[in-house]
């Protein structure tokens, strides 16, 4: 009897937390990883209002919806960091360039030290006027108080503090706030944040804060996922199976070799080496009508380090592997690019080539 009310009761919580959990993420929000050029201009455009920390660097750039207007969101983190929420991040409209908020989550502003609202308020007066004249001009404070935020940083959890400088926007019936911190620089600002006073909870997105980004959204476009689906159109199915020479161009580095052992030397086949094999096998209808290149795959292995990456992909003939590769990559500013690869071959000349 006692293990049967043990068992209930466990179901009952489960299913409770299930229904809240449920009920939390009622909505899902999406990102979409986007090329750093694409945005380049948005990017630049920021850059000439606010000046991005020099011991930040890029990172990523997603396309989302901030209360369904197209934007923005930019990234910047230090070089050392891993698995960690210090960064400095920006909002902006995609269509006209606004600058809808940005934040910097750094550890040194994790000291006892706080400015005071005196001087938070000429900061944050300075800064909007600066910023948006005609915004600062519509505003009306309604307080200012400390602020903390809870974020992870070198996998503990740090509180990141500052005054904040909170407005309200009658003509919008919106929200603005401004957070300076200890040196009276501004760590944060927002713009157009709606609230709901019945529930006393926000209702436009926290895309500044990741620990809403990790509950809230779905991001289908994860690096994993983007180097996998590169490996994917551009090796497997662009060198092999599709012999698609365009996508080839589009995965690989200009500088790009595969590396062959000749006894103690090495051997290199450049790109267009490479790409001119292929091409030549696809206008054979000899060749093509071999199947040579039609294979199975699997990908046993993708590893990200910041921005480089190693793939390992076995490739089958009628469930026999033939082939092993390892590929290694190299992320740049517009996207990841395969700059080498090494070969196993568990059978004589799989491909047939003469080299």
């Amino acid at each position: 009897m006692k293990n049967t009310i043990l068992i209930f009761t466990v179901l009952i919580t489960f299913s409770t937390s299930a229904m809240i959990a449920k009920a939390h993420n009622s909505k899902t929000y999406t990102m979409e990883k986007v090329s750093y050029h694409e945005a380049k201009s948005h990017l630049n455009a920021f850059r000439e209002v606010i000046t991005i920390p020099s011991d930040y660097y890029f990172k990523s750039v997603k396309r989302i919806k901030a209360d369904n207007t197209p934007a923005f969101l930019f990234r910047f983190e230090k070089p050392e960091n891993n698995d960690t929420e210090e960064h400095f991040s920006f909002v902006i409209s995609e269509k006209d360039k606004q600058i809808l908020g940005f934040t910097i989550m750094d550890q040194k502003y994790s000291n006892s030290k706080i400015v005071s609202k005196k001087d938070a308020e000429k900061t944050a007066k300075d800064f909007l006027l600066k910023l948006d004249n005609s915004l600062a001009g519509e505003l009306k404070n309604l307080w200012i108080e400390r602020h903390d935020e809870k974020v992870t940083i070198n996998k503990t959890e740090t509180i990141v503090s500052g005054m904040k400088y909170k407005c309200y926007n009658a003509s919008r019936q919106d929200y603005v706030w401004v957070i300076v911190g200890f040196d009276n620089s501004v760590i944060t600002f927002e713009r157009n944040i709606k609230w709901d006073n019945n529930k006393h909870e926000r209702i436009t997105e926290k895309w500044l804060h990741d620990n809403w980004i990790k509950v809230n959204v779905l991001d289908s476009n994860s690096e994993k996922e983007i180097l996998k689906k590169m490996v994917e159109e551009t090796f497997a199915n662009g060198a092999l199976n599709k012999l698609d020479t365009k996508e080839m161009a589009r995965g690989f580095h200009p500088d790009f070799a595969i590396v062959i052992a000749k006894e103690n030397d090495l051997f290199r086949l450049p790109l267009k080496t490479w790409i001119k094999v292929v091409e030549d096998y696809k206008n054979s209808p000899d060749k093509r009508n071999s199947g040579i290149r039609n294979l199975e795959y699997t990908i046993e292995i993708l590893d990200i380090t910041k921005n480089i990456a190693s793939v390992k992909i076995e490739f089958y003939r009628d469930q026999k592997l033939i082939i092993t590769d390892y590929l290694s990559y190299i992320k740049y500013p517009d996207g990841w690019k395969a700059v080498a690869k090494i070969s196993n071959e568990h059978i004589t000349n799989p491909l047939q080539l003469n080299l």
